[in-house]
């Protein structure tokens, strides 16, 4: 706040030509600044918090009840139409239906910071829901969230709810939306559809849109930082024409692309999960975690698929399905993982290729020498047994030098000889190994995912 000085004299001050400058504040009050500013304010205060503020003034009281904070309206799990008959099924609809639109007919008028609707699509709430849209979007929501699913949860070919975006198609009605999180939409952008200027965070999950339409989607999205795309089938090329500057996380999961190539500077975290394909990230990022997960590709393939597309990546989390390893190896790669740390790998092994994996790890190793933190975490079966004395008479692997691998943690351990000739190779060549950990038990992939997506959300 600025400060004004302000000089009075008086009349002693005046005979002996001395003057008093005194400091004063301007005449400014919390309740002169925005409206919308205000209830971002009340927005963050506990509800015991914002009671005491009403009581302050007649201003505050007014403040605090044009303030809706969040809106969200979910059914209830495990009431869904696999379990009720169609008369018992509309009835319970209704009711959802009533108690939304009583809560939006209250908060008529009120702004509002979040507003999201999660329930079966049935055509019966196609009305309501533009309604409820409508209702976000005159509020000046900046979050919008509109998580639909199929009434058959076994049935993903039928009609979805048609996203009115002819709503959101103007400068004033885009300019406070900051989230949009769909599921279960269908896009039919407008001819002149001219983007989100003011998007952070963009969330589509089983929905129908083309690349063409997401190219439009993403125009003028300057601000973006979060995309996620899962189950939205594009069936193309993933390439962003538009410059995607602050974008910082990306999640591409089964949407059926065949190549995936981005020229963003300032992404920090890129998650893919789905069949092979070329992924060409630029060199000059600032990429330091990607989780990547190929289905129905050979290990070698996969590993030099990563090698030649991300090579400057510093956290790599890399699952495999198990198809037969291959003992190829990556040493004459011309391209090397020359700033990775960090990996994690999550194996699923076949009985036939145990004795494959000392190799098929030791070349993963090589083309990446500066590796400080190694972490195999196997899923695996009883078919994986103890290795005999015998097996282990001749070794297998050539001598080498980790000069940078401080810790390795192993977790689905059974004793195999592929797993214990792994373990006595790195005791032997890792000069600086610090801590070795070893469990019998066995993590889920899920869980892995699950912490690196919720570590990824909190920077944003």
């Amino acid at each position: 706040m600025i400060n004004h000085t302000v000089c009075k004299r008086t009349s002693s001050d005046h005979i002996s030509g001395k003057s008093i400058c005194k400091k004063a504040r301007p005449n400014v009050k919390l309740e002169d600044l925005p409206q919308d500013l205000l209830c971002t304010i009340v927005s963050k205060l506990h509800p015991k918090e914002v009671l005491r503020a009403s009581v302050l003034s007649s201003h505050w009281r007014y403040i605090c009840d044009i303030c809706c904070f969040k809106l969200c309206f979910s059914g209830t799990a495990g009431y869904t139409r696999d379990t009720f008959e169609r008369k018992e099924y509309l009835q319970y609809m209704q009711k959802f239906i009533n108690n939304v639109n009583t809560v939006v007919q209250k908060c008529h008028g009120k702004l509002v910071q979040e507003f999201s609707v999660k329930f079966e699509f049935d055509a019966v709430l196609l009305d309501h829901l533009n309604n409820w849209v409508n209702f976000a979007v005159s509020s000046r929501a900046k979050s919008l969230a509109v998580y639909l699913r199929p009434i058959n949860k076994r049935r993903t070919d039928v009609d979805r709810y048609v996203f009115p975006f002819h709503l959101l198609d103007s400068e004033s009605n885009m300019s406070h939306l900051q989230s949009l999180q769909l599921s279960f939409v269908s896009f039919r952008l407008p001819s002149e559809f001219s983007g989100f200027p003011s998007l952070r965070k963009l969330d589509l999950e089983f929905v129908h849109i083309s690349i063409e339409d997401l190219e439009v989607l993403l125009s003028n999205c300057y601000n973006l930082g979060w995309l996620s795309l899962v189950r939205s089938y594009l069936n193309g090329e993933l390439k962003f024409n538009h410059p995607l500057s602050h974008l910082r996380h990306l999640t591409v999961v089964y949407c059926m692309v065949t190549r995936i190539e981005l020229q963003v500077t300032n992404l920090v975290t890129f998650v893919y999960y789905g069949p092979i394909v070329p992924i060409v990230i630029n060199q000059h990022s600032k990429l330091e975690s990607a989780y990547i997960c190929f289905r129905e590709a050979t290990f070698h393939d996969a590993v030099s698929a990563l090698v030649n597309g991300i090579p400057s990546i510093q956290n790599l989390t890399f699952q495999t399905t198990p198809p037969p390893l291959e003992e190829q190896s990556l040493l004459n790669n011309k391209f090397k993982f020359s700033h990775l740390r960090c990996l994690q790998l999550l194996m699923g092994i076949l009985a036939e290729d145990t004795y494959k994996l000392p190799h098929v790890l030791v070349s993963v190793l090589r083309a990446a020498p500066f590796i400080e933190k190694l972490e195999i975490h196997f899923a695996a079966g009883s078919h994986l047994c103890f290795a005999n004395n015998s097996t282990l008479g001749k070794k297998h692997l050539q001598p080498s030098e980790y000069s940078y691998l401080k810790s390795m943690h192993m977790t689905g351990y059974k004793g195999a000889r592929g797993q214990l000739e792994f373990l006595l190779h790195i005791v032997e060549n890792a000069p600086v190994l610090e801590v070795l950990t070893v469990e019998t038990t066995q993590r889920l992939y899920e869980d892995v995912y699950a912490k690196l997506i919720c570590k990824k959300k909190s920077m944003l």
